[in-house]
């Protein structure tokens, strides 16, 4: 009797580790040890940085004009007898003994150095600067327009098939992103939208949309007073911040910006109506097994004062579009991995047909 009790127990043990397994997905995963030392805080840069100085190619010496010595004056003709000729004669000119035409001594006699200067242009000119625009570094390292479609799971207990999205676009200027997820939907859970600037090579978010299970509620950050303002139908809530804080649609693109030599940074995250400071951690490089196939990622762990944890692993290959996004968020995590990449209208990554 006591082997089918040994056997149940077995069997019990093994259910609830595959369940944890399934519940939880990070547990499988061996934590790595945090950078040492505080985290850099991001704060707003509300100016762009001015152009670098073009500096012109240097000059070769203009060189020195020698004054010319002037001809010395022809000796004067001596006066020649006029012979008697026929009045016949007279009218025709003899060409042989015509004066010569004498040619003005006074014009100069261009030089080699004024010969090898380019017609219409100075000798000594200065080159002209380069009229082109200074390229923008958050325009190089973020592309103009992306969007990726995830598949994956969603769920507190248990683990249900879950959608999402995550789309941006800027011109340069302007910038407006989107991050939504779902059950029946890639927006039926938790949709949120966000516009704002690009200055310099940082996002700095202005305004913020957030959805989450049909509850709206709108946001307005004022970076440069330092307070965010949201309301959500009659209630209104406000809080200060001091330093960058960005707008949770917009967490993925503001890493493509970030300099990768940061490992530790502090700003603070909007959400669904609340705002917390976040600690981000720079996790390391590694591999990912997707349904857009396997791929070389920057993992990202970002943590809030709430409890709320947001991972977002960035494939470089894929144009630093965000591969995979796990948010932990309220008692619902969601665990979204890439289905197909579309950057500036070029298709990148997609899963197989079956």
């Amino acid at each position: 009797m006591r082997r089918p009790r040994a056997l149940t127990v077995a069997l019990i043990v093994s259910i609830a580790l595959h369940l944890g397994a399934l519940v939880s997905p990070g547990w499988g995963l061996l934590e790595k040890a945090d950078p040492s030392g505080e985290a850099l805080r991001l704060e707003a840069k509300l100016s762009a940085p001015p152009a670098p100085a073009v500096q012109a190619a240097p000059q070769k010496p203009k060189p020195k004009r020698v004054p010319r010595p002037k001809p010395a004056p022809l000796p004067p003709d001596a006066p020649t007898a006029q012979l008697p000729v026929d009045e016949a004669e007279a009218d025709v000119p003899d060409t042989a003994t015509s004066a010569p035409v004498s040619v003005e001594a006074s014009a100069p006699v261009p030089s080699l150095a004024d010969a090898s200067a380019p017609v219409g242009s100075a000798a000594a000119s200065a080159p002209l600067a380069d009229a082109s625009p200074v390229p923008v570094p958050i325009a190089q390292r973020l592309p103009r327009q992306g969007k990726v479609l995830y598949r994956g799971t969603a769920g507190g207990f248990l683990s249900i098939p879950a959608y999402g999205q995550a789309s941006w676009e800027h011109d340069g200027e302007r910038f407006q992103s989107r991050l939504s997820a779902g059950l029946s939907g890639p927006e039926s859970t938790l949709d949120f939208r966000s516009t704002g600037r690009l200055i310099g090579p940082q996002i700095v978010s202005e305004t913020t949309q957030d959805n989450r299970r049909g509850k709206l509620s709108t946001g307005l950050i004022d970076q440069t007073a330092g307070k965010v303002t949201m309301q959500r139908g009659p209630d209104t809530r406000e809080r200060q911040i001091k330093g960058l804080a960005v707008a949770i649609s917009a967490l993925p693109q503001l890493l493509v910006t970030l300099d990768e030599s940061v490992e530790k940074a502090a700003f603070f995250i909007v959400g669904d109506f609340w705002v917390e400071d976040s600690v981000l951690i720079f996790r390391g490089k590694e591999r990912l097994e997707l349904p857009a196939g396997r791929v070389d990622v920057r993992h990202y762990v970002s943590r809030t004062n709430n409890g709320s944890v947001i991972e977002i692993w960035l494939a470089p290959a894929w144009r630093n579009a965000p591969a995979r996004i796990r948010i932990e968020l309220g008692g619902v995590t969601i665990d979204l991995k890439a289905v197909e990449v579309v950057i500036e209208g070029q298709k990148l990554a997609h899963e197989p047909e079956p």
